[in-house]
């Protein structure tokens, strides 16, 4: 697209003011930044592996129990419960000693004999609730 004889000289004058041309660069950059927002700084993983499946609760609503938990509201991900419910495959430890459970888990891969599938998830960097 060619800009016009006059346009072309305002953007010769635009870039010839050094402040406003790296003001315009900072502030593309940022909004570029912003876009990608959720990904950056979110209370929610952005990929979580349960029992071998994948969800993306960045894009999705997943209710607790879909994890082997008891509410049918969002789940609280940073809740200890939670991520050992996620973590053990939905040992149902979890809910009265996760840390019990994860010490289990850890040590042979069973939780009260039962095998655990290794759940994991992927955080934003900044954590924000």
């Amino acid at each position: 697209m060619a800009l016009s004889p006059l346009n072309q000289r305002r953007w010769r004058n635009f870039k010839a003011n050094r402040r406003a041309f790296w003001s315009l660069i900072v502030f593309g950059l940022l909004y570029v930044v912003s876009l990608f927002a959720e990904f950056i700084a979110n209370d929610v993983p952005i990929v979580v592996n349960y029992r071998g499946e994948y969800h993306f609760p960045i894009f999705r609503f997943y209710p607790e129990t879909a994890y082997g938990g008891e509410f049918r509201t969002q789940a609280d991900y940073r809740a200890p419960e939670v991520q050992c419910l996620i973590e053990t495959g939905g040992a149902e430890l979890c809910l009265d000693d996760p840390d019990e459970a994860l010490s289990e888990a850890a040590a042979d891969g069973r939780v009260e004999g039962t095998p655990v599938v290794a759940g994991w998830a992927i955080w934003p960097p900044i954590p924000y609730s």
